[in-house]
């Protein structure tokens, strides 16, 4: 049996799938390699067969990330899991580095390390992801969108799956934060210092799905309430619960600034008045915080 089961949803992606499943085979020893086939109409089909120990999965309609991912997870036969998507990259022996983690952790969840940022062509822009924080019980940062973590940098336990159920197909975007709540509601995590992959970083003009900031991250504040309805918030008083609504509302808005003057200095001035506007909605009086419009207005007035 393998020691780890790496999960690649795929759609019409096949030049940079191949680069994915180089750098997963490269990720750790015995790794088993799912690659999920979203409905390509491309030579996706040909691409998977001829790369050699591969487990293909053919989707006929396109489920979407989270419906692949699932698709995977029901195809994979280790006791760990990580999923990685066809555009971002593995670092050599980090799915041993994190395996190891969670041995030593024997009841952690799942184990996270920081992302190295990459441009659209792959470069390293020298950024770097990652969560500060020591681990443990991280339920209400994660809830608050104060942990930034994403499957990429993530190795889990399978049987949390088990306990939790699987990714939501109808939170586009956001199945993968969603997840993370609900496993972190019953499970403490490992957090590791090492960079474990490489993520591609989105534009406004590119085809991910994470460039759709302003859907997603309004959606996570709305399901926000779904996940305050879980038996560990429903524990805590009203107030705590007021106070994770008030710090994710807060921190989007923020986000979402700094990224429309990010798409203001690319050009893309419809990304970024959807962001501005997404911003406004969530907190009306954020302007008395000027951190974040400070940055926009720089942006806007540059020549």
């Amino acid at each position: 049996m393998p020691n780890v089961s790496v999960i690649i949803p795929t759609h019409h992606r096949p030049q940079l799938l191949v680069r994915a499943l180089k750098s997963a085979k490269l990720a750790g020893r015995d790794v088993e390699l799912i690659v999920v086939d979203d409905a390509s109409t491309d030579e996706t089909r040909e691409v998977c067969r001829a790369y050699e120990g591969i487990k293909y999965i053919r989707l006929e309609h396109n489920l979407g990330v989270a419906g692949a991912r699932n698709a995977g997870f029901l195809a994979s036969s280790a006791e760990y899991i990580a999923f990685l998507d066809d555009d971002d990259l593995r670092l050599a022996g980090s799915l041993d580095l994190q395996l190891a983690a969670l041995a030593h952790q024997p009841q952690a969840g799942f184990v996270c390390g920081s992302m190295l940022m990459a441009d659209q062509e792959g470069r390293l822009t020298g950024e770097k992801s990652a969560p500060d924080h020591p681990g443990g019980d991280i339920f209400w940062e994660l809830i608050e969108l104060a942990f930034p973590v994403m499957p990429l940098s993530v190795l889990f336990r399978k049987e949390c799956f088990f306990r939790v159920g699987l990714f939501h197909s109808r939170l586009a975007g956001i199945d993968d934060w969603d997840i993370f709540v609900r496993i972190a509601e019953l499970y403490p995590v490992v957090v590791i210092g090492e960079a474990v992959g490489v993520y591609r970083q989105p534009t406004p003009s590119s085809d991910q799905g994470s460039s759709q900031m302003a859907r997603h991250l309004t959606g996570a504040v709305r399901h926000q309430r779904e996940l305050l309805r879980l038996p560990r918030a429903m524990s805590a008083s009203a107030e705590r619960r007021r106070q994770a609504r008030r710090a994710a509302s807060n921190r989007v808005a923020n986000t979402l600034l700094l990224s429309a003057a990010e798409g203001v200095s690319l050009g893309s001035y419809r990304f970024a008045c959807a962001n501005i506007l997404a911003a406004l909605q969530l907190n009306p009086l954020g302007v008395v915080r000027p951190g974040a419009y400070k940055t926009l207005f720089a942006r806007l007035l540059a020549p």
